[in-house]
């Protein structure tokens, strides 16, 4: 299971980076991916390289800014009910919704709306492609 990395294993990033090791040695020394190590240091190295305060406040400003929850309320349910009694997919009535800028919807979401509709006895799930 992936867990997201914490401050204290940037600053052994940026230890690493310092020292000149590998990011596979760096990765080896914090216990994660070499991939995970590449791809930490490719987002976050800024002008003066990598430096963990710089990167871990901008982990904290993409936290911040990235969208939370979305409260389906019913016009919502409504639209994305006549999306898929059009037998439209998910990923295509979220296309939809973002194109007429309603909103900016993860088809997972829909999906979820969808078990919650099966489980309600609702018929929702029967306009689904198989």
């Amino acid at each position: 299971m992936y867990t997201q990395l914490a401050s204290e294993e940037r600053y052994y990033i940026g230890i690493g980076i310092g020292n000149g090791d590998s990011i596979r040695q760096i990765a080896r020394n914090i216990g994660r991916s070499h991939a995970t190590v590449s791809r930490e240091i490719a987002r976050n190295t800024g002008q003066k390289g990598y430096r963990y305060k710089q990167a871990q406040n901008k982990v904290m400003i993409r936290h911040k800014s990235k969208d939370k929850v979305v409260k389906m309320d019913d016009t919502l349910k409504s639209k994305i009910t006549v999306g898929l009694k059009q037998d439209w997919s998910p990923e295509q009535i979220c296309g939809r919704l973002k194109e007429k800028g309603v909103i900016n919807l993860h088809h997972e979401t829909i999906y979820r709306f969808l078990l919650i509709d099966k489980k309600r006895k609702g018929e929702l799930y029967n306009h689904l492609r198989h």
